[in-house]
């Protein structure tokens, strides 16, 4: 008895304190701004396309399209869809019919993401991350708080701290998994091997710096640093333990309290993405915008706000 006793105030402790109704609505506000960002570079190459171009059939529709019965591409439509989703994320940060905005950008990613994929023949895991953080925005209250949407409530209520806390919480805690089983899946396939000096890591690193085909004079277009970089597996082991210690170790980021201590981390696996997209290609290089979600944004708004009074030469209006 006194096991579940202690074993439900350690769940409650965890999920449901820490955060406030401003620290929800922050997060809204900030991981929308780093949504525009990420929707651009991730939707680039659809958009490179002629608007009013011919339609293509796809050779290899992704999963969900075959079940949608979804075969041709029509360029003009992903031009929509796009002008769409960058509308529904403004209306996200400004916090104007919030739910339906979240509901709006996840299936138009769900739409643009199926139209790239089934174009390279390939699925990317990109958008896995924000879209379980949009998921859980639906399902929370963060259209209370900073928003249009609670401007516009004659009888506004205010979002409690479990409230706050749980979506904020279980983000972080998938987050951590993600990296966690991340490793447990390359221990699966590969074993212990993929860490090793001559593994996969090797195999990767001589294949992308070599992909990128030919120039005008017959020479091979190298990516010269991961291309170097695979003739020393004595580096390559060292690294791959690296890799080893901090996915299996991200959950132990739950319980850092220091705020500095959690910054190193992220720091830490941010150069992680930066040199994996230098020396491989893996496109996780804005990924790292999510990481906000490990930190209590009400200080860094103040802050920020702050210094941008400074910088418009005004001093901040008085609190109450």
């Amino acid at each position: 008895m006194a096991f579940c006793k202690s074993t439900s105030r350690t769940w409650n402790q965890f999920f449901f304190t820490g955060f406030s109704g401003e620290s929800l609505g922050l997060l809204r506000m900030y991981i929308g701004i780093g949504l525009l960002l990420f929707h651009t570079y991730q939707f680039a190459t659809v958009l490179t396309l002629n608007p009013m171009g011919a339609m293509y059939y796809f050779i290899e529709p992704i999963w969900y399209f075959k079940l949608l019965g979804i075969q041709y591409h029509v360029p003009a439509l992903s031009f929509v869809m796009y002008a769409i989703l960058m509308g529904a994320t403004i209306t996200m940060i400004l916090g104007k019919n919030t739910r339906t905005s979240i509901v709006v950008i996840i299936l138009c990613i769900f739409y643009l993401k199926g139209v790239r994929d089934s174009f390279s023949g390939d699925v990317h895991h990109r958008y896995i991350i924000p879209m379980q953080i949009l998921f859980l925005f639906v399902l929370s209250k963060c259209g209370q708080v900073h928003s249009r949407d609670a401007r516009q409530r004659r009888n506004p209520g205010g979002v409690q701290e479990w409230e706050a806390s749980w979506p904020i919480k279980t983000m972080q805690l998938y987050v951590a998994l993600f990296y966690f089983w991340s490793v447990i899946a390359k221990v699966r396939v590969s074993g212990w091997v993929w860490f090793a000096g001559e593994g996969r890591i090797q195999e990767v690193l001589i294949h992308r710096s070599v992909r990128g085909g030919f120039n005008d004079k017959g020479e091979i277009l190298t990516n010269w640093l991961g291309f170097e970089l695979a003739q020393h597996p004595e580096l390559i082991h060292l690294f791959g333990i690296l890799v080893l210690a901090f996915e299996l170790g991200f959950p132990l980021l739950l319980f850092i309290k220091s705020v500095k201590l959690r910054l190193a981390f992220i720091l830490g696996v941010t150069t992680f993405h930066i040199a994996t997209f230098v020396l491989m290609h893996v496109n996780f290089i804005l990924i790292p915008f999510v990481y906000l979600i490990f930190f209590d944004l009400v200080s860094i708004h103040a802050w920020l706000k702050a210094r941008a009074h400074q910088i418009l030469g005004r001093r901040p209006a008085p609190e109450g």
